[in-house]
C-alpha cells in the first residue's frame, strides 16, 4: 500500500511544477535551469481539449484527490472532501465538467475561499462578480464567500457562458490570452492525473 503511493506520487512528481512553469505569469518567477529541466516535456501535452470519458466517471475521493494535487496539498483531507463534493454536486447539476470547474478555481482564487478583488467587487472560490451575479441571485457578497453557494453559482455562471473560460473571466468581453493559458495548462495536467486514477481503477 506504501510502495503504491509512494509510485503514484512519483510518476506524477513532474506535474505539480509543470503546472507552473506552464503558465504565463510564473514564468517571471522560475530560474531558466529549473525552466529548461522541464522544456522537454512540455510536449508531452496535446493542445487542450475536452475529454473524451464521462465526468460521471470521477468519484468525490478522485475529485479530492486532484484537488489535493493543485494545492499542493495545502488543504486538510477533510476540506479537499467537501470541495470535492459540491463541485461534483455542482457540475452535475450545471452539465459542467468538475476538471474545469477545479482549474478554474485554481486560477480565479487559488481555493482561498475567502479571496476578495476589492477593486472589480469578485469573490470567493470562482470569484463570482456580486454587482452582476450575486445581487441579481439575491445573495449578498457574505454569501459569495461560502465555498458551497460560490461552486454552485460558479458552474452556473461557467455554463451560462457557454463552459468558455475566457468569455468566464472577463464577463463575456475580450478573452484574456494569459487567463486562458493558464487555465488549459491546468487542465492538461489534471486531466493526465485523472486519467491515471481513471486506469488504476
Amino acid at each position: 500500500m506504501i510502495l503504491r503511493s509512494l509510485w503514484r506520487r512519483g510518476k506524477l512528481v513532474w506535474i505539480i511544477p509543470l503546472i507552473f512553469l506552464l503558465t504565463p505569469c510564473s514564468s517571471l518567477f522560475v530560474p531558466m535551469d529549473a525552466q529548461n529541466a522541464f522544456s522537454d516535456r512540455i510536449g508531452e501535452f496535446p493542445p487542450f481539449t475536452r475529454p473524451s470519458h464521462d465526468p460521471a466517471d470521477y468519484g468525490i475521493s478522485d475529485l479530492a484527490k486532484i484537488i489535493n494535487l493543485i494545492t499542493d496539498d495545502r488543504l486538510s483531507d477533510h476540506k479537499a472532501l467537501m470541495y470535492a463534493g459540491w463541485i461534483s454536486e455542482a457540475s452535475r447539476k450545471y452539465g459542467v465538467n468538475p476538471l474545469e470547474i477545479i482549474a478554474l478555481i485554481k486560477v480565479e482564487s487559488d481555493f482561498k475561499e475567502r479571496s476578495i478583488n476589492w477593486t472589480t467587487g469578485d469573490y470567493g472560490l470562482g470569484q463570482i462578480n456580486w454587482k452582476h451575479w450575486g445581487k441579481h441571485n439575491e445573495l449578498t457578497p457574505q454569501d459569495l464567500l461560502d465555498p458551497m453557494k460560490n461552486i454552485l453559482l460558479t458552474c452556473q455562471v461557467y455554463k451560462f457562458f457557454g463552459m468558455d473560460f475566457g468569455r468566464y473571466h472577463r464577463g463575456n468581453g475580450i478573452q484574456c490570452e494569459a487567463h486562458l493559458g493558464n487555465v488549459h495548462n491546468i487542465l492538461s495536467a489534471l486531466n493526465a492525473f485523472a486519467e491515471a486514477l481513471l486506469n488504476e481503477g
